[in-house]
């Protein structure tokens, strides 16, 4: 194998492809990457046997292919080196079977490779009915839901997004048990069967990651597998075995407090607030909600306290003691877009649901705290 590449455009797809090198492999050729080079361009592979990332290189993207073939090369190694590397042109040549040689008019690696025979054997199915999406729908999927699962290895299943798909509505759904994030999209075409499906979450957060460019993303879904197709990337990911939990009963759907107040005032206060909630398990802050005046308090008997007053509208004119999570929900708070929010809360002891008022998409909630 022996090729001419421009520095960027390899560091780009290195990138991307290593997002798939696990840390606690047991497999060691599974720590390298598969180059595999033809006449039609250059393929990159990583694979932890869990997630496979292949990106292709086009031909004509390469300066000048010499002699195909195929290596396995260390990952520990190869992006570090790619990114120091002197000289926007680099050189690649084996040089036996398992040694390359990677080289500038000024410096040159040779490294030591796996054996490509040991590569285990990895398949990018494709089905015949794919999903398609808009990349940026996706994008915003995952972004406005992942945030919520959970990372307790106890219940795997709430370590990944739950992604169904009903005719033309694709709902994406995450919860830890102590918090849920719910995302509906429109898709442009009806969907002939039902999806039902837990993709894990480490795993789809490294996707959302790559998509940029509002393209197509075309999803092949298999029974413990899916696999997305974004431009030039190939990312395939297993699933996660077993039955999501039905979390339809954990959204209600009356409401005795309806608040409406600034996002950017709220998100400000609760995050001054716990300031000094660090000290405290899970940083608690309360709220106290009296006619238009909401009060947010956090203390911490080793430090002191603090008060803020805000502005708002309420539907309710009682007066409301209301605790809970400032982390949970400054993140629930990062992922709305709009300027103004609902907060939907029906007593001290129920989950408070936090809405966009222009978004009806996207639904989160967090459960509230005793804090006696």
């Amino acid at each position: 194998m022996k090729f001419v590449i421009d520095k960027d455009i390899l560091l780009e797809a290195l990138s991307n492809v290593t997002k798939a090198i696990g840390t606690r492999t047991t497999i060691p050729i599974l720590n390298g990457i598969k180059f595999e080079l033809t006449k039609d361009g250059l393929s990159l592979m990583a694979s932890d046997s869990e997630l496979t990332i292949r990106e292709v290189i086009s031909e004509k993207d390469i300066k000048k292919i010499e002699t195909e073939g195929r290596i396995i090369i260390q990952s520990k190694f190869i992006l570090d080196i790619i990114r120091k590397m002197p000289s926007d042109i680099i050189y690649f040549e084996t040089e036996d079977e398992n040694k390359i040689k990677i080289y500038t008019d000024n410096n040159e690696y040779s490294l030591n490779c796996y054996d490509i025979n040991d590569y285990p054997h990895i398949t990018l199915e494709e089905s015949k009915e794919p999903i398609v999406i808009k990349s940026e729908d996706l994008k915003s999927i995952i972004n406005e839901t992942v945030y919520a699962v959970s990372t307790q290895e106890v219940r795997p299943l709430l370590t990944g997004i739950n992604l169904k798909i009903i005719g033309d509505t694709l709902e994406c759904i995450a919860t830890d048990s102590y918090r849920l994030a719910k995302k509906n999209v429109k898709l442009d075409k009806i969907v002939n069967n039902t999806v039902n499906i837990v993709i894990p979450g480490r795993n789809i957060s490294e996707l959302e990651k790559m998509l940029s460019d509002d393209e197509e993303v075309v999803m092949h879904i298999f029974n413990n597998k899916i696999l997305f197709k974004y431009k030039t990337i190939e990312f395939q990911t297993n699933l996660l075995s077993g039955t999501y939990p039905d979390t339809s009963h954990f959204i209600p759907n009356d409401f005795a407090y309806m608040i409406n107040l600034d996002l950017k005032s709220f998100n400000d206060a609760v995050d001054r607030a716990s300031l000094l909630a660090q000290s405290k398990d899970k940083n608690i802050v309360r709220v106290l909600i009296d006619g238009k005046v909401m009060t947010i308090s956090s203390s911490a008997s080793e430090i002191g306290k603090t008060e803020e007053k805000l502005n708002i509208e309420c539907s309710n004119k009682e007066k409301l003691e209301i605790a809970f999570s400032s982390r949970y929900m400054l993140e629930a708070l990062k992922v709305i877009k709009d300027d103004n929010i609902l907060l939907l809360i029906n007593s001290d002891d129920k989950p408070i649901l936090i809405k966009s008022v222009e978004d009806e998409s996207l639904i989160e909630l967090i459960l509230p705290v005793k804090t006696y």
